[in-house]
């Protein structure tokens, strides 16, 4: 294990000392083979890395040094050491176990505790147990280098110094006091006040504190300041002023300042202080939209507007092409200063030389596991102290820096962890069960068994929820071995219903449309409903209502955007904002399905093309997949129907009053019940309700009894939110469940799920029928297993099948 300092240059120099080593020997005596891997928990940093290394050994990345990501490699016959993502080392260990011709593997960013890295500690543990020739190097921080050392039976730690200048670190109060910042009452960065706290009573009580008990007893430890009030606040704060500390209670903590954010870089380039007036300055936000919207607004300011000359705004996060990245590392010409908004991804995966400054917002974006959707969610979460010292490092690396924490020293001193949650504890276990499903070194062992042995195991209750999950997909049988449906799954690093939606939009040649509804199911809606506007937006909503289906509506939405942008792309931001869109998310969201798109290329499921290598512009997903891929992009109860395959078992049932009838001149007519009398019951919660922003929350009638949806959120009651209505016979074909026909009172019964979702047909040569198909489809999938390069739409077995499936729903 070695321990070093972020920037010490560990990740750059260990792997050159060996490669180096191996040549001296190699001009002596001929020397034996080296293949040195160094796996990078980032794309971003697997390329950074390597173009470094090569550049200071005077030579073309792809050469003796290259890389491979994803879609993506620079690779040679020459090639001895390789940085690569740590998926695509898990993925080499699916054909070669062993590793046969690798002598040296370096594990770098350790600390970080992604699934993947854990995993990958699990296998390495094991390998070099019967592989005593390959040497194991983990690269960690210096926070916890003795977990690992312990997890591999005390193996050596050596401890790298850091060679960084000394940072001065300030808090949310200190910055405050130094900036004379002051806070809008009623500005969009303040919280509610309750009745009791309007202008005159906070005033009142700030004057009246210093001689109150409270001002003058501390409040205890475990209080956060969000609960203090004014008198505590003060109390707690006793070197500050009194604007600082009615600044400290007005903030929303829960909201990203982005005007604070401004102040301070304002300060940091123009204040009356003695720091540094040069040098890069590092802003830390937790995600893309909020790197996008203060990119936006230091764009338009006076101070740092373009138009100045003096400043080089340059965003960073994963999603960026190599080529933008490469600009976080060039140094901007004399007289102008670079200011890098970037995501954590700087906090360990990317060095930036000339940064002087940090300004920490103290949120990242977290992946976590929603048991009440059944999916991953991107979560705004507070950093670790750990993360929190990894960014202050960022700072003084050529001279001494400043760091600038956006939160209190109370909350950094006592309301953060210590270290992050490793992300095994924190995100749903499907696709790390299917990996281990898929790799030989594992085909002996349990999943409980496998996971056991990681360095902290996960809750056996979470595996056991995986394992559920996946059968309930239909990526494992009742024996727990992985179906064909499975194998594919396991080839794809996403959520498994997403993963569902992405081979069923490329089998049943929807790609388009159903890339389009993964990408939002995965990132977020691009609907929004500013405040004390809701209803207009609910209204805008439902004007592209389509199908009883919240999913088709947005689906709907997405394609209108995109014949704006065919214009122009104000002409695009300009019905956005009239529908009550957000043009970032759908601009986000494009991004998202090509890179989704390079993922079905990747596993044969679309034919690969070099277009996919490079960034878009636009969503070209439509040309780029060609129009047999897309025959059924506009067939809404296919698409119903795949989204069904990919939310089931999420499913709601439709509950109908009793029949009534009003009298009219022909006799009594039924009446369609209101919205209101309708009731929806799921299988585990009993009585749910239809969120209200839902398309579907004001229809009387739906055409079958059964809805899916994407998630429940329980507030004064359960609700659903973005559901679909599905007809029936896709829950047959589609859902991957147990099926059982019954003979009633002369009506054949299909029933699934023990009964809980059921409906006749009049032949039992219908039902069989049913059950046929299902078969054909799992067998069609074994056949792509088994040959990806098969395409299924020219195979004339395949093109019945799926053609025969498209006509039954579509008459459904």
């Amino acid at each position: 294990v070695i321990s070093g300092e972020t920037g010490c240059g560990k990740s750059t120099q260990v792997p050159q000392y060996i490669l180096d080593n191996w040549l001296e020997n190699f001009d002596k005596d001929g020397g034996e083979h080296v293949e040195i891997i160094c796996t990078q928990p980032r794309r971003i940093s697997a390329i950074g890395v390597a173009d470094r290394v090569a550049e200071e050994r005077v030579e073309k990345t792809g050469q003796v040094v290259g890389y491979q990501i994803r879609l993506e490699s620079k690779v040679s016959s020459k090639t001895r050491l390789t940085f690569c993502t740590t998926g695509i080392l898990l993925r080499r260990l699916e054909y070669d176990p062993q590793l046969k011709s690798v002598t040296h593997i370096l594990v770098d960013e350790v600390h970080e505790r992604s699934e993947e890295s854990d995993f990958l500690l699990l296998i390495l543990r094991d390998l070099i147990k019967v592989r005593k020739d390959l040497t194991v190097i983990l690269m960690s921080a210096t926070l916890n280098a003795d977990l690992f050392s312990d997890y591999f039976e005390k193996v050596p730690v050596l401890e790298i110094p850091g060679r960084t200048f000394p940072v001065e670190q300030l808090f949310l109060e200190d910055i405050m006091e130094m900036t004379n910042y002051v806070l809008e009452e009623n500005g969009p960065y303040a919280r509610k006040l309750k009745k009791g706290d309007r202008k005159q009573d906070l005033e009142t009580e700030l004057e009246t504190c210093d001689v109150r008990a409270d001002a003058n007893e501390p409040p205890k430890v475990s209080i956060r300041d969000d609960n203090l009030n004014i008198g505590q606040m003060v109390a707690r704060y006793p070197k500050c002023s009194k604007t600082t500390c009615k600044n400290m209670y007005l903030m929303d903590t829960e909201k990203i300042n982005l005007e604070l954010v401004e102040h301070v870089l304002t300060y940091i380039v123009k204040g009356d202080h003695q720091w540094p007036r040069e040098g890069a300055i590092l802003v830390f936000l937790p995600g893309i939209a909020e790197i996008m919207s203060l990119h936006d607004q230091l764009a338009e300011s006076h101070t740092f507007s373009p138009k100045t000359g003096k400043y080089l705004l340059v965003p960073l996060h994963s999603t960026l092409s190599s080529e933008e990245q490469a600009l976080v590392f060039r140094k901007p010409r004399p007289g102008v200063r670079k200011i890098v908004l970037s995501t954590n991804i700087a906090e360990t995966s990317v060095t930036i030389d000339d940064c002087v400054f940090v300004v920490d917002c103290g949120r990242m974006k977290e992946k976590r596991f929603d048991s009440n959707r059944n999916m991953e969610s991107l979560d705004l979460v507070w950093v670790s102290r750990a993360n929190a010292k990894q960014r202050k490092g960022r700072a003084g690396r050529v001279m001494p820096g400043v760091c600038v924490h956006l939160y209190t020293s109370h909350r950094y001193h006592h309301h953060i962890l210590e270290q992050p949650v490793p992300e095994i504890h924190r995100v749903p276990l499907e696709q790390l069960v299917l990996k281990i499903k898929i790799l030989p070194l594992f085909q002996d062992m349990s999943i409980h068994e496998v996971l056991g042995k990681t360095v902290e195991p996960p809750t056996k209750q979470n595996i056991d929820g995986a394992l559920s999950r996946l059968q309930d997909v239909g990526a494992l049988d009742k024996a727990f071995s992985l179906t064909a449906l499975g194998k594919h799954l396991a080839a794809l690093p996403v959520d498994v219903r997403i993963g569902k939606l992405m081979l069923f939009g490329a089998i049943f040649c929807c790609v388009d449309s159903a890339l389009t509804m993964a990408a939002f199911l995965s990132h977020k809606s691009p609907f929004v409903a500013p405040f004390g506007k809701k209803t207009e937006a609910d209204a805008k909503r439902r004007e592209f209502a389509c199908s009883q289906s919240d999913q088709l509506t947005t689906l709907r939405a997405y394609r209108k955007w995109q014949q704006a942008m065919k214009s122009s792309t104000h002409a695009a931001l300009v019905f956005a904002n009239e529908n009550f869109l957000s043009h970032k998310t759908l601009l986000m969201l494009a991004d998202i399905k090509h890179q989704l798109l390079g993922l079905l290329a990747s596993i044969g499921f679309v034919p690969d093309m070099p277009a996919l290598r490079k960034k878009m512009r636009k969503d070209s997903v439509a040309s780029l997949t060609g129009d047999e891929l897309n025959t059924n992009g506009n067939n809404d109860k296919l698409l119903a129907a795949i989204l069904c395959a990919a939310l089931y078992p999420n499913v709601v049932k439709v509950l109908t009053p009793e029949k009534s009838f009003h009298m009219q001149a022909g006799g009594a007519i039924p009446r369609q019940p209101t919205p209101d009398e309708l009731k929806f019951k799921t299988k585990t919660d009993g009585y749910v309700a239809l969120h209200p922003s839902s398309v579907n929350s004001s229809v009387g009638y739906f055409t079958s009894p059964y809805l899916v949806y994407q998630e429940k959120v329980k507030t004064s009651r359960v609700f659903i939110r973005e559901c679909s209505m599905v007809p029936q016979l896709p829950l047959v074909l589609f859902s991957g469940c147990s099926l059982s026909v019954e003979l009633h009172s002369g009506t054949f019964i299909v029933s699934l799920e023990d009964g809980w979702i059921m409906f006749q047909v009049e032949k039992h040569e219908v039902a069989e029928m049913l059950k046929t198909i299902r078969v054909e489809l799992i067998n069609l999938l074994e056949e792509k297993i088994n040959d990806p390069s098969l395409n299924l739409l020219h195979y004339e077995k395949g093109n019945r099948i799926i053609k025969t499936i498209v006509q039954i729903v579509t008459k459904d």
